[in-house]
């Protein structure tokens, strides 16, 4: 179930991003939605600071940064990677009304579809109806409301917010494009993050989705980021290169695939492989003891043993002539832990 990214052998370059409308979009996110990024402290301290009015605004256009991104805030245009914020913003001013405010709808409305884009909208409720409905029917007030916005977030806090961040992105990046430099691209994205791995002329990303995508003509960009953290978030926008947003500095651990974590899932979604699990919760058993103690078939017991220790969820040890089953608690904990990062990533 992992996305695959192909054609990475046809690629002249890949372009290692650092864009504030890009982190500003992990930024947003973050705020909408601190608690699984571990950053319920700094959101509280970021509303403490805004006006009223700037709060109001951020939580109506919460939707345009989460799951599926409005386009502005994952787009790549041509050697952008060091413009100011400002720039970004007088790029999006030339363009006309109605083709932004198609970017904006995008996490609501598929495949440009109005109706569905007021259809998802309303799910969301009044304001963002509302905002939804503008951008389709007055999308010059619309995108001017949305300009004004980006405007006021980096004048109250994301300015300073970007300046605190962005020394570091441009290590990482510069980091990142001497490895392509020196070592190749492979190597420069085997780099990027336990969940991200190389295998050929592809990139594997193991996420809980089943996707391709060939970079072979339309390329690859890559935006190390200080906040996408638990995620990596993979943009994918029509007729721009494909987007590769990862932590800048990702934590290293083993990142468990999704067929992992769904073989220990399917092993555990059993009643009697729950039953013997219990039985060897506190203490080590037999197969034999267990059948004996739990009235259960004793080839039955050993099947499931059997399954358990192959998905690891259960360990052995030789006791003379007799074999002891022990559960391996820690393992059986993660499955939840690596669900959770699995499905976040």
């Amino acid at each position: 179930m992992p996305i695959i990214v192909a054609g990475l052998r046809s690629l002249q370059r890949i372009h290692v991003v650092v864009a504030p409308l890009i982190e500003l979009g992990s930024a947003l996110h973050v705020l909408g939605q601190p608690k699984h990024h571990g950053r319920e402290e700094w959101a509280q301290n970021v509303l403490a600071g805004m006006s009223p009015v700037l709060a109001e605004q951020s939580r109506t256009w919460a939707w345009a940064t989460q799951a599926i991104r409005a386009t502005p805030f994952v787009r790549v245009t041509g050697n952008s990677d060091r413009n100011d914020f400002s720039g970004q913003v007088e790029q999006m001013r030339r363009i006309p009304a109605r083709e932004l405010a198609n970017q904006l709808l995008r996490p609501v409305s598929g495949a440009g579809d109005p109706a569905a884009a007021r259809k998802w909208g309303k799910s969301r409720g009044p304001a963002v109806t509302a905002l939804v409905d503008a951008l389709i029917d007055q999308p010059q007030a619309a995108v001017g409301r949305f300009l004004d916005f980006l405007a006021a977030t980096w004048q109250e806090w994301f300015r300073d917010e970007w300046h605190t961040v962005q020394t570091d992105l441009v290590s990482r990046a510069r980091q990142i494009e001497d490895i392509f430099q020196r070592f190749g691209g492979s190597a420069g994205l085997d780099c990027l993050d336990p969940a991200v791995s190389v295998r050929g002329n592809s990139v594997v990303i193991a996420k809980v989705q089943s996707r391709r995508h060939d970079v072979s003509r339309r390329g690859l960009a890559i935006a190390p980021s200080a906040f996408v953290h638990p995620h990596v978030y993979v943009a994918n926008i029509p007729g721009q290169p494909l987007l590769l947003i990862h932590d800048a500095h990702p934590d290293q651990g083993v990142v468990p695939s999704a067929p992992a974590v769904l073989s220990r899932l399917t092993v555990l979604a059993h009643a009697g492989r729950l039953e013997v699990c219990r039985a060897i919760a506190s203490e080590p058993r037999t197969a034999g003891e267990i059948a004996a103690l739990w009235g259960m078939d004793p080839s039955q017991v050993t099947r499931h043993l059997r399954a358990l220790a192959s998905a690891g969820l259960v360990r052995a040890r030789r006791q003379g002539r007799f074999v002891q089953y022990a559960l391996e608690v820690e393992a059986v904990e993660s499955v939840g832990v690596d669900l959770v990062r699995l499905l976040l990533r």
